[in-house]
């Protein structure tokens, strides 16, 4: 209970129950909550609608507010997932797994792609033409060295952690002990994990080979045509 979900609605409640007009401090609590919640879904929900509505395809044939509609309804769905029995398992489960080394692995790509790839110079005289000013020393020698090899050395360190772990577990509650207990993910669950690391990663590989494509299609067009 003192970390995650048993944190915010077991540790807390029972702390501001001991307070002074706890009614009070309790609706004050959980009305933070819900507008942390919002508030997070809302910065969420509008990275997943941008990318539709900004398609054509998508959007020259719905409208703004059915994709709105859909992609509300679609999270409503899932996060129906968290409220069952096993719900506080399942959020484990993406908390663990659908942005921790996927996330590292994307940072890492954006930061190569940045500073080696489309260049840390040319990165540089963009950001002087936004906001006026080149970026000082700091910051370049953060981008190009420091991060880097901080996002490397973290993401060996997971890699190594479930190399040596073996089998992915979790903890779970034995009712019959009376306390926590390790347990070995089952197979589906394995087979979960490994579809939110790929959503997440495969976007990277997936999008460089379809821009190699576009080119060599191009290419191969124009020296037709030649």
């Amino acid at each position: 209970a003192v970390q995650g979900t048993g944190l915010a609605f077991i540790v807390y409640s029972e702390a501001i129950k001991n307070m002074e007009v706890p009614q009070l401090y309790s609706m004050l609590y959980f009305v933070m909550l819900l507008m942390l919640g919002i508030g997070s879904m809302l910065g969420n929900t509008a990275a997943i609608l941008t990318p539709l509505t900004d398609s054509r395809a998508i959007a020259a044939r719905f409208p703004k507010e059915v994709i709105s509609g859909f992609v509300c309804f679609l999270n409503c769905v899932i996060g129906l997932v968290f409220t069952m029995e096993a719900g506080n398992y399942w959020f484990d489960i993406f908390n663990d797994y659908a942005a921790t080394l996927s996330l590292l692995l994307i940072v890492l790509v954006e930061t190569i792609a940045v500073c080696y790839i489309y260049g840390l110079r040319r990165f540089e005289k963009d950001l002087h033409t936004m906001i006026g000013h080149k970026p000082n020393w700091y910051w370049k020698t953060m981008w190009a060295f420091a991060s880097p090899l901080l996002i490397i050395s973290l993401f060996v360190f997971y890699i190594t952690d479930y190399i040596l772990t073996g089998t992915l577990q979790y903890q779970a509650w034995d009712a019959a002990q009376g306390q926590l207990v390790t347990k070995d993910y089952p197979g589906y669950a394995l087979a979960v994990i490994g579809l939110l690391v790929a959503a997440s990663t495969m976007c990277i590989p997936l999008g460089a080979l379809l821009t190699f494509v576009r080119k060599r299609l191009k290419r191969e067009g124009v020296s037709t045509v030649a």
